[in-house]
């Protein structure tokens, strides 16, 4: 008993990590089983990163025994990347029922930078105290910013946020997910000034092709830099009329 409720020294090694599925093989290898509760995980490069963003809410939906929390997911969209039809697919694609998943998908709009302020540094705390959500997505989180002209008092309000976003994901054991485009100066950094970057823990470029999306771990406390990737669907090569099924019988039927 004694010995039990003593404080110790523990090594990384020792430290239990709680993970979840992110409902893409090629993610989950690349962060060593998924991710990590208590990170800030930020994800950064081509737009195609969204669609990996829907595709975990939906996932999350997932009962905790097949990788997912099966708690509700709260979405900050500042990069309006919200599909509806999209996230029905996929929640076809995983068996579960389009109307109970975007019933436990909740989902906050900002419009200008301001709202992404007031949501993340007034709001974010009553969300989570109405809702028993896990996942925290903010997608975007500088895109407004840029687009309104980024100065001094934008960059001050990146650095309130980020380091707001990093203490709430730790307090609360957090699964967190934030989003921003690459920088225009240097493709390999995420866009939003070095205080976002230095409060997410886990950075993860993305970079799409014609055929693949290549995905680089390029900050992480625990693994050095590596890469992954994953293919894309091909493309059928469109609609065919129906004449043209038809005519090869005629001609079957005529030899």
């Amino acid at each position: 008993m004694e010995d039990s409720i003593r404080p110790g020294f523990f090594t990384a090694d020792m430290v239990k990590r709680v993970k979840i599925s992110m409902g893409i093989s090629a993610l989950d290898n690349l962060l060593g089983g998924g991710a990590e509760a208590g990170l800030t995980h930020l994800f950064y490069g081509d737009r195609c990163l969204h669609d990996d963003f829907l595709r975990c809410a939906v996932y999350e939906q997932m009962p905790k025994d097949r990788g997912g929390t099966g708690a509700p997911v709260i979405i900050i969209d500042s990069a309006n990347m919200i599909k509806i039809e999209r996230l029905t697919d996929i929640s076809y694609e995983l068996e579960l029922d389009p109307d109970e998943v975007m019933d436990r998908i909740y989902i906050s709009r900002a419009f200008n930078s301001s709202q992404t302020y007031d949501l993340i540094m007034n709001e974010l705390e009553g969300f989570f105290r109405r809702l028993s959500a896990r996942v925290l997505m903010v997608t975007g989180l500088p895109n407004l910013y840029i687009e309104e002209g980024l100065k001094g008092e934008g960059l001050q309000q990146m650095s309130h946020m980020a380091s707001h976003i990093m203490t709430f994901t730790l307090r609360r054991d957090l699964f967190t997910f934030i989003s921003a485009p690459a920088s225009k100066k240097n493709s390999n950094t995420p866009a939003g000034g070095r205080s976002l970057a230095s409060n997410c823990q886990v950075h993860v470029q993305v970079e799409e092709s014609r055929s693949y999306i290549r995905y680089t771990l390029t900050k992480h406390p625990q693994f050095p830099v590596r890469r992954a990737s994953r293919a894309l669907a091909k493309d059928c090569g469109g609609i065919l009329p129906l004449s043209y099924f038809l005519s090869g019988d005629e001609e079957e039927r005529e030899s």
